[in-house]
């Protein structure tokens, strides 16, 4: 019988922010898959939560074109097949409010894009904590 593997979905609209996200989860022994509009994964997630295959994370961008990151929250939420998967907001223009408001809505984690290499292994440590199956 087919097992899934566990893995991370990400989505951001910016194409050099995801693929250095996904390859640093990657090395670091997470499987993940990309998305870089909201809304195509919004579709993806609709599809796979009909198979119970469905993230043990979701790791999105806050300012995204069309479907922003809070509209993405509050339809991962609403839909009781991905309601129970932490959504954590990775984005630069994270601010106190911001954060206050995303976590007041659903968010389980809100971080600041790393502008160092150091802070990058940190918040994967805490991305690898968050996907652990309880």
């Amino acid at each position: 019988m087919y097992e899934p593997k566990p893995y991370i979905l990400l989505v951001d609209d910016d194409a050099d922010d995801l693929e250095m996200l996904s390859g640093s989860l990657e090395l670091a022994g997470i499987r993940t898959k990309s998305f870089s509009s909201a809304c195509n994964a919004i579709s993806y997630l609709d599809f796979v939560s009909d198979t119970l295959q469905v993230p043990l994370l979701i790791i999105t961008d806050y300012k995204m074109p069309g479907i922003t990151g809070k509209q993405f929250l509050e339809t991962v939420k609403q839909n009781p097949a991905t309601s129970e998967i932490p959504v954590v907001f990775y984005s630069t223009g994270m601010t106190p409010p911001l954060e206050t408001a995303l976590l007041a809505s659903g968010a389980s984690a809100c971080f600041s894009k790393p502008w160092s290499y150091q802070e990058s292994l940190t918040q994967i440590e805490i991305f690898k904590k968050l996907a652990s199956p309880s």
